[in-house]
């Protein structure tokens, strides 16, 4: 009798893959004690819950069309189906072509038992499916309220060390760092995502190994990573719906839960540029104090009338003067107003140039040139001491060549990142010694006010009806 055999396991981890070769080999017993002819084996690394992601069950079936086999062997329903619709219709259509279904831990033969039996069969398994995955949901939200990552896959930049995330030993985390930093430079996230590929840096995917994992940067992943709060060291979770039996619904976010590979500072400075940003690609002609103004008689927001080249209170605009004083100024008057007020607001903050300057330029040299460079020069170190490691394998012939070589090439790439990231860092440290007191002199010029620099200083600036001005500031920020 030929025999089509189908296992399955529900994740890719090791410990998974060892079930499946189980599997197989009680597969392999059972039907040579039979004298039964094993034609194929199928396997799936997927959910039960539906055939739709599960290609070996579905070229089951196309096989099963071409009679190249007598009987379906599986352990349990369980691994077969777990929707009772589906499973129904699967056997039906082996049946109407004389295919033989045999389940061992059920006991359940097509031969031996009509329909009814094995829709009983395949509820109860439905029913377990879904009270297994209630508990993994559950399971789930107590870890995240602990402060545990749920994820499969560490996010960029960081490895996963029992049920601690730490920063990535790899290169990973400098990408990480790179992007954050070429953002607030003011690159574009195009620019940014183009920047990676040309360097050919290991993308999200390919530090995670997943299958048919792409090597391009593209600008969603840029985004996400430059927007995921991961990156400070808080944990957000459950951002979808986890149980409508223990009705949680509210996103789990717990700061601190792990060391962080980017600054807050940074961070929110560019969660700032991200939304300004986002509001200049969704609306048309934005101006100098758009989303900034608001009417302090009513709290609305001002917009804009070109005609006036002035702000009027965003209700008496739309609904007339009978709901609100009305604030109004001109943009000007306003831009000159918020100068001098800014450059006021400076320079009580920063009264010793020099002494400032050469603070900031001490911390860049200290980071850089010490923190950044030793790391490096460890991870080359530790990427030698691997290539001793494999050539004493395949000198003892516990390692085969072909294995040897590819190893080899891997760790070498990995060093010829890091010089790279070396040579780069060095001649940055140098530009930043350059730049930086021409950066302070900028600032305490202030020679332009644009939308960046409103956006970075101020939060809020309400115009009353008598012309009476009140700025609310970004202290952070300056």
């Amino acid at each position: 009798m030929r025999c089509a055999v189908y296992v399955r396991v529900s994740t890719d981890m090791d410990t998974q893959k060892s079930s499946i070769a189980h599997q197989k080999i009680f597969f392999e017993r059972y039907t040579e004690q039979r004298d039964w002819k094993i034609h194929k084996i199928y396997e799936d690394i997927e959910s039960g819950k539906s055939i739709k992601n599960r290609e070996g069950l579905k070229n089951l079936i196309e096989d099963s069309k071409k009679e190249e086999f007598d009987v379906v062997l599986t352990k349990s329903i369980s691994r077969f189906a777990r929707n009772t619709l589906e499973g129904l219709m699967m056997i039906r259509d082996l049946k109407s072509r004389n295919i033989r279904f045999i389940t061992i831990e059920d006991g359940f033969d097509s031969e031996e038992y009509d329909e009814f039996m094995f829709t009983l069969l395949l509820s109860m398994a439905q029913k377990e499916s879904e009270k297994i995955g209630e508990r993994i949901r559950f399971g789930k939200l107590c870890r995240a309220k602990k402060g545990y990552y749920n994820g499969s896959h560490p996010p960029y930049g960081y490895m996963k060390n029992k049920d601690q995330m730490t920063p990535s030993e790899d290169i990973s985390t400098y990408v990480v760092k790179k992007i954050f930093s070429m953002y607030v430079e003011g690159n574009g996230i195009y620019k940014i995502a183009k920047e990676l590929n040309d360097k050919a840096y290991p993308t999200p995917s390919q530090v995670a190994k997943k299958k048919n994992s792409s090597f391009l940067w593209h600008q969603s992943t840029i985004r996400n990573i430059l927007s995921n709060p991961f990156y400070v060291g808080d944990l957000v979770q459950n951002k979808e719906k986890i149980s409508s039996i223990y009705n949680q619904k509210d996103i789990i976010k717990i700061q601190n839960t792990h060391k962080g590979i980017i600054d807050r500072v940074t961070f929110e400075e560019v969660q700032k540029k991200l939304k300004e940003n986002g509001k200049k690609k969704g609306s048309q002609g934005i101006h100098l104090f758009s989303n900034l103004l608001v009417c302090g008689e009513c709290e609305s927001v001002m917009h804009y009338k070109k005609d006036k080249e002035a702000y009027l209170c965003g209700k008496v605009n739309k609904m007339g003067k009978k709901y609100c004083q009305g604030a109004y100024i001109n943009e000007k008057e306003l831009k000159e107003i918020v100068t001098k007020s800014l450059k006021e607001i400076i320079s009580n903050y920063i009264q010793k140039q020099e002494d400032i300057i050469c603070e900031i330029m001490e911390e860049i040299k200290k980071e850089n040139d010490n923190n950044k460079i030793d790391k490096i020069q460890e991870s080359i170190k530790k990427l030698e001491n691997q290539k001793k490691r494999l050539l004493n394998l395949l000198i003892d012939h516990l390692v085969d060549e072909y294995i040897y070589k590819e190893k080899i090439y891997e760790i070498q790439q990995q060093q010829k990142l890091l010089y790279e990231n070396k040579r780069e860092i060095q001649e940055e440290l140098k530009k930043d010694m350059r730049g930086w007191k021409d950066h302070i002199n900028d600032l305490l010029q202030f020679k332009n006010l644009d939308r960046v620099t409103l956006c970075k200083f101020i939060k809020k600036i309400e115009v009353f009806h008598d012309k009476k001005i009140v700025i609310e500031y970004d202290c952070e920020s300056i």
